[in-house]
């Protein structure tokens, strides 16, 4: 009995060890503020795009046909990079009248001004 209750007590441990570092304050935890600074500025960049404005039967497919990419990628590559430009058109299509960005390359542009 002592065996068993020993057991579950390690795995307990085990769980909560594996959770706090994955999930926990210590994932969360800065070690140089120089990683952070960088962090912070990859988020702040974008891809290339042009910004539309939507009209009635509008699909992903003819938007990208009506403005082709600069450089050579694939649908599923340039797809990515639409979703990440306007997440929230991934539930839904696009509504006349609604803005989005259509990306056109794979470089980004570096918001920090470094």
């Amino acid at each position: 009995m002592r065996a068993l209750v020993l057991t579950a007590i390690i795995i307990i441990f085990a769980f909560v060890i594996k959770v706090d570092l994955t999930e926990g304050s210590l994932q969360l935890a800065a070690f140089s503020q120089k990683k952070t600074e960088n962090a912070l500025c990859e988020k702040e960049r974008e891809p290339n795009y042009i910004t539309v404005q939507t009209i009635q039967g509008d699909t992903i497919h003819s938007l990208f046909a009506l403005h082709p990419a600069k450089v050579p990628m694939t649908f599923p590559e340039r797809l990515q990079l639409f979703y990440e430009l306007n997440p929230h058109l991934q539930l839904q299509a696009p509504v006349p009248g609604e803005n989005i960005k259509l990306p056109l390359s794979f470089e980004f542009e570096n918001k920090c001004g470094k």
